[in-house]
This record gives C-alpha cells, structure tokens and sequence, in this order.
C-alpha cells in the first residue's frame, strides 16, 4: 500500500514491481485472502502486548506494523480491534441461539439474545474511544490513502498490474469494516436482509477478504433455519423482547458508526473543499472499500431497523 500511494512525492504507482507482487500474490494465496491490504491484516493480526501477561487492553497493547501519520493508525487499528474482541463473545452465543432453536428451548434462547445484546454494547464503549484517539485530518488527509484499495478509485481507473503474475491490471477493494465476519454474521443470525444492488453486493464480495474459516463459517449459518422466523412464530413476549435488544444493540452501532464516518471523512472533506456539497466531491467521500460511504451506512442502518419486531424502535 505505501509503494502503490507513495505520499512521499504525491506519485502514485499503477505497476507493483515482480520483486513484490510475485511473492506477495503467493502469499495470499496461500492465506486464501486478495493480495491487497485487508481488515483481517490491518486490524485482526496486527496487534501485540507490551506485557505478555497483561490484560487485552488498550494501554498494555501496541500495532505490528503503521503508516505514516503518527498515533492515528494505532488508535484506529487497535480500536477497531477492541470492538472485535467485545463483540466476539456475541459470536460465542451463535451455537446456544442455533440449539435452542433445534430444541424449542426458549429460555436459553432468551438468555443468549441478552448476551448478545450485552457485548454489543460493550462494543459500543469501546468504538466510541475511536474520537479520543484517533484526529480527524490525520485519518482523512494520511491514514485514508493508504488503507484506499484500487477498486472504484478514480486515482487508479484501470486498477494496478501486479507485474509477472497477471498480464492485466485487477481491480481490489481496500481495508473495509465490511470485510469483518462478525456483524455479517449477527446479520444473518438476526434475519436483516440488505437491500438488493450495491449493499447486498458489497457485503457479499467483501466475505472473499475475509479469512476462508469466517467466510466458510458465514456460509454454514446460512444454510440453518430462520431464527427470526422462530421468534416471531412462537409469540413469547420475552424472547421477543431480547431479540429487539440485539437489533438495538446493531442498530446503536451502526448509528454511531455514521457519526464517526461524518466527523472523519465527511466533514474534513468539506472543509478541505471550502465548505462545499458533499456531491462536489463525491471521490473523497468513498470509503477505503470503495462505496459511497453515507448512502451505504443508511442502507445497512435502515435494512437492520426493518426487522424489529412488534414495531419496535430506537
């Protein structure tokens, strides 16, 4: 990524020389991952403690490799991984949710929704950190370029040409929050279905960034019965009302996440551009995976509202 965006002369490379792209395609072959910079890279392996024994916490852990740009890439990194870790115990309930549906055990199903909906708070807490962290220019004007993929990126139109291992240049998407299995699997747990064309797609194309044992285990929740429909055909008010909770808890998640995306992208682009519409700039407005970042988010937000049950709301 820093040899393609090369900040130190504003060039920007359109050939990764044989030296690299031949044993760098290798490598991700082997990983089963895109050879381009993935969330899996950037935030899931990229982490150590600074005491062995200590606790994961922010303060006792550090990043494996940065960009330029200062501390902004180890808050965004190491937050972005905190909130992984806190919503992985959501993760840990799947087998419980999926059992107790087997079994028609709606006490335990109830009890696994709270917990759910539990670690998706915490994963709140710990987003909301990202502002103490991480400065808004130093993301938008640094960090942004380099995590930026070469996919629907009007720097690179014909993509990058990975030189001796392919004749033509190819098209990937960078480092998005997209390519976490984590919240594409509460959304197939929870029964949200995305909005056919771009989002749909998006999600979908970004599981072939994700390491192949998330995306196979994405793939086997799938093939499962409908919890939602399980919940929703039963009538119990109780397990119903945990199950909103875990919709809440996403949807709280989500709504944060677009503050986030208009105080690190949205609004330092206007004022980069005096001030002007956001469609005077639709470019710097893309997300390092190559969306419309705002319109996407809303869709995500609006698909995950739709299935709240007995017209719930936030």
């Amino acid at each position: 990524m820093a040899y393609v965006w090369n900040r130190g002369d504003g060039d920007i490379r359109k050939v990764l020389p044989r030296n690299i792209a031949v044993p760098y395609c290798q490598l991700s072959d082997k990983l089963g991952l895109p050879p381009i910079l993935s969330y899996a890279d950037c935030v899931l392996a990229n982490w150590k403690k600074k005491d062995p024994n200590g606790p994961m916490t922010y303060e006792n852990m550090d990043i494996l490799f940065s960009f330029p740009g200062g501390d902004c890439g180890k808050g965004f990194f190491l937050v972005s991984l905190l909130v992984e870790i806190a919503a992985s115990s959501a993760i840990q309930a799947v087998p419980t949710v999926c059992s107790a549906v087997q079994h028609q055990d709606q006490k335990a199903l109830e009890k696994a929704f709270r917990d759910i909906a539990k670690s998706l708070d915490d994963a709140k807490t710990y987003f909301q950190r990202m502002r103490d962290f991480v400065d808004p220019n130093q993301f938008f004007n640094v960090l942004r370029i380099y995590l930026s993929g070469w996919k629907n990126n009007p720097k690179l139109p014909e993509g990058l040409l990975y030189e001796g291992v392919w004749d033509t240049p190819k098209m990937y998407s960078g480092g998005s929050a997209g390519q976490s299995s984590i919240f594409q699997c509460l959304d197939i747990l929870l029964g949200i279905k995305h909005k056919e064309g771009t989002p749909a797609e998006f999600l979908q194309e970004m599981r072939e960034y994700m390491p192949p044992a998330h995306h196979n285990f994405l793939r086997s929740l799938e093939s499962g019965p409908s919890v939602r429909d399980f919940v929703k055909s039963r009538g119990n008010e109780d397990v119903q009302k945990a199950y909103n909770e875990c919709v809440n808890g996403l949807l709280s998640l989500r709504s944060f996440h677009l503050g986030i995306v208009k105080t690190y992208i949205i609004d330092p682009s206007k004022k980069q551009h005096g001030g002007g519409s956001q469609s005077e700039e639709p470019s710097e407005n893309r997300g390092t995976g190559g969306t419309d970042l705002m319109s996407f988010l809303k869709s995500v937000k609006d698909a995950t509202k739709e299935v709240l049950l007995n017209s719930a709301s936030v």
